[in-house]
């Protein structure tokens, strides 16, 4: 077996841990730039992760505590999924300003060739409260040529009340998500994953903020009412992901891609292809181009709006029938990324790195505005330090 060099794997980051000797520390800051264009929306991350490791008494089996603190600023502007009175090519947008933080707690303890992770995660912002909790087991099997893993995540969210949201009290949404992967060394320089994942969401699914339009006669008169969304209080999500690595050691490169297949129980079916070079220029230096495309169909109670349809409006808000949203993430639409990642590493202990990338989305659904689906440039920058 073949132990790739480190720095020309950036693309492998889970098939091993992010292990260290003996009191080893790795702290670790990232600052993110996430710009859409047209005064859409903006936001501003900031990450600072801390892991700890160190060995147990019999100096095999090794423990690591990992922290993670992160800082989201969110302003700009989003469509509502309405239009104006009578008006329905003038749709309005609503402002958002907003700040998340999160905490992450993470515990991975390794014996042997077997590692058990628990994790908990807290994220906080104006209209929205999540507590979760993750357990992960890997295996490494048959000289290490093999890797298993098995996750199981919990999530209980609150969708909070404010004076924007369309409650009239905090709503509360439970998830659960399952995964078991396998990691299969082919040959000395190829590995293959495939990962199976299902997921269940329960609760107040909908969007607090989004309303959705209709015309309708009334009195002799036409007029434009405005309904808040309904969407089913219960979604399933299967998911399948497969992904190939192939070390070019006469190039001092590697090539990456994956295919991921996502499904839901509200007949939305995704198709996500990824391809990633990582090539190393000398020993401190390497660049990572890259393409994302991503293709999916619309839930079968998308809309752009009401109008034209057999459907009332009932403001019910609770999950009942019928359903429908003018949430645009939810049409027939599709997006295509491109970016570039170069890191340099000062010495064993430090290295920096910066990425710039290029999101695109656009609709595919009949009636739904190009205006609703963003542009951006994103900027990351971070900077990792082992001692």
């Amino acid at each position: 077996m073949i132990t790739p060099r480190r720095h020309l794997f950036p693309v492998l980051p889970l098939l091993a841990s992010t292990s260290t000797g003996s009191g080893q520390d790795i702290l670790r800051y990232k600052f993110q730039y996430y710009d859409e264009q047209n005064g859409r929306i903006d936001v501003i991350s900031q990450y600072l992760d801390y892991k700890h490791s160190w060995l147990q008494k019999n100096g095999t089996d090794k423990t690591t505590l990992g922290l993670r603190l992160a800082i989201d600023s969110l302003s700009g502007e989003t469509p509502t999924g309405t239009y104006y009175n009578n008006e329905p090519d003038r749709w309005r947008f609503q402002k958002i300003d907003d700040t998340r933080y999160v905490t992450v707690v993470s515990l991975d303890h390794e014996i042997d060739d077997h590692t058990l992770s628990f994790e908990y995660a807290r994220s906080e912002e104006n209209d929205y409260l999540s507590n979760a909790v993750a357990l992960k087991w890997r295996s490494e099997l048959f000289d290490k040529n093999t890797t298993i893993t098995g996750g199981i995540a919990v999530a209980l969210d609150k969708v909070k009340w404010t004076d924007s949201t369309e409650i009239s009290e905090d709503r509360n949404k439970d998830t659960i998500d399952l995964s078991l992967g396998v990691s299969q060394l082919l040959g000395t320089q190829t590995i293959l994953d495939v990962t199976l994942g299902y997921g269940n969401s329960d609760g107040y699914l909908a969007d607090p903020y989004r309303r959705i339009s209709k015309d309708q006669l009334e009195f002799g008169f036409l007029n434009t009412n405005h309904f808040v969304e309904s969407r089913p209080d219960n979604q399933d999500r299967w998911v399948a992901k497969v992904g190939a690595r192939h070390y070019l050691p006469n190039l001092n490169a590697a090539l990456a891609g994956s295919y991921r297949f996502f499904a839901n129980s509200d007949s939305l079916v995704g198709h996500t292809f990824e391809l990633k070079w990582v090539q190393e220029i000398n020993d401190k230096l390497s660049v990572t181009p890259y393409v994302r495309y991503y293709q999916q169909s619309r839930a079968d109670f998308y809309y752009p709006s009401l109008t034209g349809t057999k459907i009332n409006g009932t403001d019910l808000n609770d999950g009942t029938p019928p359903h429908y949203s003018s949430d645009y993430r939810l049409s027939s639409l599709n997006a295509f990324t491109a970016g570039v990642k170069a890191t340099y590493e000062f010495s064993e202990s430090i290295s920096f790195d910066i990425q710039l990338e290029r999101y695109e989305m656009n609709g595919r659904s009949a009636g739904t505005p190009d205006i609703f689906f963003p542009k951006a440039n994103v900027l990351s920058i971070g900077a990792n330090w082992t001692f």
